[in-house]
């Protein structure tokens, strides 16, 4: 059975990959959403901890200011998201070292272990629509999002 949204969507081989980079965006969002709900989260939550855990993993933590920017975020929306991460135990606040006047977002072994999680499942759903690929053509589209994660 055809799902009903596409009797109103192109063919997939008819779009320029600017519309398929967007249709794949718009499904990838889709199910980052259920992933993030499973885990009592909206999208934006979800994402903010995506954002803290990978700087967690590098050399600075990101400030509320800082994350909100990247977001897209007012800070008193960016609170309202911190807040709620706090609260579910995912990240926690603390000083930062060079200006303890502020602060700087970390994530909890919990958080870190969700954040996992989400990207676990996000990565089986990418991988399964992957797999139809011969590994030349993979290694080819590697790339090519490589391109577009440079810009």
């Amino acid at each position: 059975m055809t799902p009903p949204h596409e009797k109103y969507l192109s063919q997939p081989d008819e779009l320029p990959l600017v519309d398929l980079l967007r249709r794949s965006s718009i499904y990838l969002a889709g199910v980052e959403k259920e992933l993030a709900e499973e885990a009592g989260l909206n999208t934006t939550a979800a994402r903010a901890l995506v954002l803290i855990v990978e700087a967690h993993k590098g050399v600075e933590a990101y400030s509320p200011t800082a994350l909100a920017d990247v977001l897209d975020l007012t800070t008193a929306s960016m609170t309202a998201v911190t807040d709620k991460l706090e609260s579910a135990g995912l990240v926690e606040r603390r000083p930062n070292v060079a200006d303890r006047r502020k602060i700087c977002l970390h994530p909890t072994p919990h958080g870190t272990a969700e954040h996992q999680r989400i990207r676990d499942r996000l990565a089986a759903v990418v991988d399964a629509a992957a797999s139809t690929l011969s590994r030349a053509d993979r290694a080819g589209f590697r790339k090519g999002l490589l391109a577009l994660a440079a810009l």
